[in-house]
């Protein structure tokens, strides 16, 4: 499948109540628009075909109406395009700023019953706690609920942030097996799981779910240096979810050398997107993509 993004405008668009700058991209027809109230944000909408090659296309393979979930949805580049598409979104973001961010673009998209977000952790247990900010600012990633997971401080965006001095917002996280079971989120058709490095509580707190017949397949992220997210991969497919080693080589910079990736796993170097699948024509789907695929942004040899 080959997508591009056909032309790019920049417009307000609100009433009297609200007024938002957004930039409206036509990719291949489809028309999308997202927030663009800071720099995060405007590069999160300009980077959609870039930054993740593959995660665009694969949200095009849904139906409409059919179930998508998409857990660690930021500000909602992808739930947004999903609902576009046709798709029944169900999204989650536990940060506040990205939050409301989330909600524009459904309000720019006209999405509302079509995309609803969620303000909380998804977790491997129903609590309250605090969230650990990497930053305070709109588009941001690498927060952590209920434990400061950092061992020392950090450079986030040119800034020094100390471990013991980052912002926190209060938070509450659920399981998503006790939001299905209860009714309050349809069994998922697709899920995505990005949740910088505590994907393992995400999926043990999902266990009965990813048993469902209803669910066609699943985005990992997997952070290679966490033995606990590294398991992930083989727990999945102990249950019988395939993979495709043409879409585990894709990513921004590359088509990656044969044996590259599995390489990088033992070393536990860098991570990747895992799309997990039950239906095989997923093999010739991605095998077709990675026959045409040039990196959007190649590495500087």
């Amino acid at each position: 499948m080959s997508l591009e993004i056909r032309s790019i405008k920049e417009f307000e668009l609100g009433d009297d109540s609200i007024t938002l700058p957004v930039i409206e991209l036509d990719v291949s027809g489809r028309i999308v628009r997202y927030v663009a109230t800071s720099r995060g944000s405007r590069k999160r909408a300009l980077t959609l075909l870039s930054k993740e090659p593959l995660t665009i296309p694969w949200v095009e393979t849904f139906k409409p109406g059919e179930i998508y979930v998409d857990i660690g949805a930021n500000v909602g580049m992808y739930a947004i395009y999903a609902g576009v598409v046709g798709a029944r979104v169900f999204a989650f973001e536990p940060e506040a700023l990205n939050y409301a961010e989330l909600n524009k673009n459904i309000y720019a998209n006209g999405l509302h019953g079509q995309v609803t977000a969620y303000c909380m952790a998804m977790s491997d247990e129903i609590d309250v706690s605090v969230l650990h900010l990497s930053a305070f600012g709109f588009a941001g990633s690498h927060h952590d609920f209920g434990e400061n997971w950092w061992s020392n401080d950090r450079v986030v965006g040119g800034r020094m942030v100390e471990r013991d001095k980052r912002p926190q917002q209060g938070c509450v996280s659920y399981t998503l097996d006790n939001l299905v079971n209860r009714g309050a989120v349809p069994a998922p058709n697709h899920l995505k799981i990005d949740v910088d490095g505590i994907e393992g509580k995400v999926i043990r707190g999902a266990l009965e779910t990813l048993k469902r017949p209803d669910l066609q397949t699943i985005l990992l992220e997997v952070d290679f240096a966490i033995p606990d997210s590294l398991a992930l991969v083989d727990l999945l497919r102990s249950q019988g979810w395939l993979t495709s080693d043409h879409q585990l080589r894709i990513n921004q910079h590359e088509y990656m050398a044969e044996g590259k990736l599995e390489s990088l796993m033992r070393r536990g170097k860098g991570g990747a997107n895992f799309i997990f699948f039950k239906n095989p024509d997923y093999y010739s789907f991605f095998e077709n993509y990675a026959a045409t695929f040039v990196a959007p942004n190649p590495m500087k040899r």
